[in-house]
């Protein structure tokens, strides 16, 4: 009986179908095996090494204690290992949603700063603004004399407003914005009809483009209006956002360095989809800051 019932449970182990309910059990067991944690053990450890590679890792990890620790240290470090990519990912995604540029993929900078300059800064202008007859401040603007000096010397001079061609003083002091389209951009220098269809450059009429080297590449940038290709005069635009489809078309020669709130302003308070101010903008008084620097210390 004994060796009936050996035979069929090493058939039995060979194949790894050995269990504690087997029958092949309780035949080892009534034929005198009465050891049954032995028997038991046994049967598993000969089915673990009948099952290869998945019986050994079972029986390596039961009686080896240091590869319990080997197990535990490999497990807590890809525990940690993840916790780190997590806690990375999580300072990516924040670092990402605090910068407020991700809201506007079609701007380099913010609506809430200056842009930076394309070109050195040869010097700069400034507008002091009305808005409805009270003081809103100062717009500081950069200009790029090395790039399009000639564009800047026109720009430099009539914010000066000491020159006049012919009967025309030349000056955007006490002149207005006369047209403010939301997302878009604030026009002026009309100091002769005030509606868009004046103006003149110090040198007549009109002047050719001069070049469109820099680019409209977000909120705050100073370029000549016109009204086709070289027909500069005296007016300007300043951009509330970016404006590539104008690269090419207008020429850029400066940028807001301080009071692009203020242009931010006039175009939420004042602009409208037609152009049409709600509020009346003025250039109280413009000029240039070394100028004024100078007139100070007169």
């Amino acid at each position: 009986m004994f060796s009936t019932c050996n035979t069929a449970a090493r058939r039995c182990i060979q194949k790894g179908t050995f269990s504690r309910s087997s029958s092949n059990l309780r035949c080892l067991l009534k034929s005198g095996h009465t050891d049954r944690k032995n028997v038991v053990e046994k049967g598993i450890e000969a089915r673990g090494q009948a099952l290869g590679l998945r019986g050994q890792r079972f029986l390596s990890s039961k009686s080896d204690p240091s590869s319990n620790s080997s197990s535990s240290s490999s497990s807590m470090f890809w525990r940690a290992a993840t916790f780190g990519v997590a806690g990375l990912t999580f300072l990516g995604v924040a670092n990402y949603l605090s910068d407020p540029t991700w809201r506007y993929p079609d701007k380099e900078e913010t609506d809430i700063g200056p842009i930076k300059p394309q070109a050195e800064v040869t010097s700069q202008a400034f507008f002091d603004i009305d808005i409805d007859g009270k003081p809103a401040g100062r717009i500081l603007f950069g200009l790029h004399g090395n790039v399009v000096p000639k564009t800047v010397q026109n720009f430099e001079t009539i914010c000066k407003g000491d020159q006049s061609l012919g009967p025309i003083k030349l000056s955007f002091t006490n002149t207005i914005f006369h047209r403010i389209i939301p997302g878009f951009m604030l026009q002026g220098g009309d100091f002769t009809r005030h509606n868009g269809t004046g103006g003149s450059s110090i040198w007549g009429k009109k002047f050719a483009d001069e070049s469109f080297t820099l680019s409209h590449t977000g909120p705050g940038i100073l370029s000549m209006a016109n009204s086709g290709p070289n027909t500069n005069g005296s007016q300007f635009f300043i951009t509330t956002k970016r404006t590539s489809h104008l690269d090419g078309r207008h020429v850029v020669f400066g940028v807001v360095q301080d009071g692009l709130h203020i242009v931010k302003r006039i175009e939420q308070d004042c602009g409208s989809n037609s152009g049409k101010p709600r509020c009346k903008v003025v250039i109280a008084q413009a000029g240039l800051l070394a100028a004024e620097v100078e007139k100070q210390k007169a």
